[in-house]
């Protein structure tokens, strides 16, 4: 089997393919348009989310990875909704029309699509998720997260007020899971007809600055999470958690507070092994000392650093959606930086190949098996 990894990049998405993941061959599509999310539903077609200041945002998909054609609809808030101010502030200006001055919630981006139980899902900024029940033909609101009790006091994180994360359960429906920078994270157990916060035992500063959270949907209700305020890991579905971070590198953050910081985080199925990405500290953004560095743990042993091949003069960052796994035996993991380059590993981290760079800045990385 091969693999194809889509790299989204704020001027198109770049496409890697590779039969035996050591010879990569790559097209750049969609060119033109920032692409912020993928995925791939259980038909076979494949999902791109773009998003343009002048024409807001858009899907296209694709059954061959080849030709893309746009959906004639993507997630849009309603005409009456009201948006958060404090989220409005920080993106007026990308907003070239001025559509925000009317107070009005929109959806200024598409951060991830994730396919379960038959639907596709969208998590878009300002924060919300929206549902397509015919392959992405239209989309539906989930009014019962969209207009919970409590939203008007979310605070956004420095990009905004951004849903980045969903995850799902295999064995129930009606069991899912939302991250927001920075309102928290939550469960829904009908549905998504109710939410409820689930952060106990997160430092945070009055919300939580979710990064990201990742699972096994056959085992959904063991979580890891990379918060602004370290690393953690529940085994209740979120109703408690507990800091995870022996063997990873700690740094003193921006309000005193000492954990190790990052974005991403990759957990890969079939080997228990979770991936992190640390940087030092919510000031510089960048790997400690330039040593670019992937820490893995498996089953929850303590992090151990994988840096086989990884540059020792790497000051770019890696962003929260810019990391996956394909979920093949003897696992794949691949992620880009903000500088451009992809690196890849196909035994677990164990070590690591530049496979492309030269990159704009990369905003998402997905894998998939071909």
């Amino acid at each position: 089997m091969g693999v194809a990894v889509i790299v989204g990049t704020a001027k198109g998405a770049a496409i890697l393919k590779s039969k035996d993941r050591e010879t990569w061959e790559m097209n750049f599509d969609l060119r033109g348009w920032p692409v912020t999310a993928s995925a791939r539903d259980d038909g076979g077609r494949t999902y791109a989310a773009v998003n343009s200041p002048n024409f807001g945002v858009a899907l296209f998909a694709s059954d061959d990875l080849s030709n893309w054609n746009q959906l004639e609809s993507a997630p849009r808030y309603r005409p009456e909704d009201r948006g958060n101010p404090e989220h409005h502030r920080l993106v007026a200006k990308m907003d070239f029309e001025g559509k925000l001055k009317g107070g009005g919630r929109f959806v200024d981006q598409i951060w991830t699509l994730h396919p379960a139980h038959g639907a596709l899902y969208a998590g878009v900024s300002e924060a919300g998720l929206f549902v397509s029940r015919d392959r992405g033909q239209s989309w539906e609101p989930v009014d019962g997260f969209n207009e919970q009790p409590g939203r008007e006091n979310w605070f956004p994180g420095f990009g905004g007020l951004g849903l980045h994360t969903i995850l799902t359960d295999t064995k129930n429906a009606d069991r899912m899971w939302v991250g927001i920078s920075a309102a928290g994270f939550f469960r829904s157990d009908d549905g998504g007809k109710t939410w409820a916060r689930k952060d106990e035992g997160v430092h945070g500063f009055g919300g939580n600055c979710v990064h990201h959270v990742a699972n096994n949907p056959d085992n959904a209700s063991v979580l890891y999470r990379q918060e602004h305020f370290g690393v953690y890991r529940s085994e209740d579905g979120g109703d408690t958690w507990r800091v995870w971070e022996d063997g990873l590198p700690i740094a003193e953050m921006s309000d005193g507070h000492r954990c190790s910081f990052g974005f991403p985080l990759v957990h890969d199925r079939k080997s228990g092994a979770s991936f992190v990405v640390p940087l030092d500290g919510d000031n510089y953004r960048f790997p400690r000392g330039g040593q670019l560095a992937v820490y893995r743990s498996s089953n929850g042993k303590p992090w151990q650093p994988l840096q086989n091949g990884l540059p020792a003069n790497c000051f770019a960052g890696v962003l929260r959606g810019s990391m996956a796994g394909d979920q093949m035996d003897s696992g794949g993991v691949y992620f880009g930086t903000t500088a451009g380059s992809i690196y890849a590993s196909s035994d677990l981290g164990e070590s690591w190949r530049e496979i492309a760079s030269g990159l704009p800045r990369i905003m998402s990385v997905e894998a998939y098996v071909t």
